[in-house]
């Protein structure tokens, strides 16, 4: 019975899960609410059970629906693989890869090689989902994506760590600031903290209770931003300092729009970014030469 479900429906239930909202959910999939709303009543029919308690504000998924949305995403992912595998007999002339990565490498990185390999493989499509990177790892695990960079990495069984490249994270102030501080007056700046799931504020903390600062209470935590280039406008408007990649400033230090500060007994702060991918599983050959093209790159200074 259960090869009679249209895995159509299947897929409107996972994403309304992820979205929690039909009206999301429908301009996602490019079909219509009340298409949507059948969808749901088809499948709980099938099941002979509710999965959606619906009102107008919110969507809450029963505990039937809980159970259905964690196979589903399994069931999702497993169909997009087997896709994936036989796209992967066509060779490199069609096909699309799914990219996740964390905003450094998502912005400062990976548009320019994805503009390369689009020169080389103009019939892949190539779709790039920029997010922390915690949320990239996690949707690494859930089949989501085909390769991930992450500026982070975990413990997880189930991905594998490979690394990319070397960065620096850099404190940044307005132009009138000092250029240099000790530690004690690093606490008395406003500071404007990254958002939870950031690798460079997992990284950036990590540093500070090296050195005997607490982050959560020894820091005057003015504002916290998910995008790096508000965090850039913030400092430059005077708001306080911040900390980001070195890449995402170079171009402002040189115009002067803000300044690196120094912290006497801080040292250079390097961290690495990793390619992210699933133990056990094979890259599919447009990865592949997505990676070399990557390299070749690096190679060449480019980076």
């Amino acid at each position: 019975m259960l090869f009679t479900m249209d895995l159509r429906h299947l897929e409107t239930f996972v994403k309304i899960a992820e979205l929690n909202s039909f009206t999301k959910t429908a301009e996602e999939l490019y079909i219509t609410q009340p298409t949507v709303s059948k969808q749901i009543i088809d499948l709980e029919e099938f099941f002979g059970v509710r999965l959606i308690d619906r009102t107008k504000r919110q969507v809450t998924l029963t505990r039937a629906g809980e159970i259905l949305f964690k196979y589903g995403k399994e069931f999702m992912a497993l169909r997009k693989e087997t896709i994936d595998a036989m796209e992967a007999f066509k060779g490199l002339k069609k096909g699309m890869i799914v990219v996740g990565a964390s905003t450094i490498p998502g912005i400062y990185i990976l548009p320019h090689v994805l503009n390369i390999f689009r020169e080389h493989y103009s019939g892949i499509r190539i779709k790039l989902i920029v997010s922390d990177s915690k949320d990239i790892m996690d949707k690494m695990e859930q089949g989501q994506i085909d390769i991930g960079f992450v500026g982070a990495r975990d413990n997880s069984k189930k991905l594998e760590f490979k690394k990319l490249l070397d960065d620096t994270i850099v404190i940044i102030a307005p132009p009138d600031y000092p250029s240099s501080m000790n530690l004690d007056n690093l606490k008395k700046y406003p500071f404007i903290m990254r958002e939870k799931g950031s690798g460079t504020r997992y990284f950036f903390h990590s540093a500070l209770k090296k050195l005997g600062i607490n982050p959560m209470t020894d820091i005057q935590v003015v504002a916290e931003l998910t995008d790096t280039e508000a965090i850039k406008e913030a400092v430059k408007s005077g708001m306080g300092i911040s900390y980001v990649s070195k890449m995402a400033v170079n171009g402002d230090i040189m115009q002067g729009h803000m300044k690196v500060m120094r912290v006497q007994g801080m040292g250079d702060l390097r961290r690495s970014f990793y390619l992210v991918s699933r133990k056990g599983k094979s890259l599919l050959p447009q990865v592949k030469a997505l990676i070399e093209i990557l390299d070749r790159w690096k190679e060449h200074d480019k980076i």
